[in-house]
């Protein structure tokens, strides 16, 4: 992983960079904006502890 200021003079030659976040890669439209969407949902035991119930996935809409 390099850092933003890292990434100009590629840029600057016209090279592609992907993106990758801390949760990992997922799919960008024409735009380079996500187009998914994944989240962990969690319910609280008797202990107000998170516990993990599922996962919910969905696209995000476009105008």
């Amino acid at each position: 992983m390099i850092a933003f200021d890292q990434t100009k003079p590629l840029l600057k030659d016209g090279k592609d960079i992907q993106y990758q976040g801390q949760t990992g890669i997922g799919p960008f439209n024409k735009n380079n904006d996500p187009s998914s969407a994944n989240i962990g949902v969690y319910a609280f035991d008797k202990d107000n502890k998170p516990v993990f119930d599922h996962t919910q996935s969905g696209d995000v809409p476009t105008d």
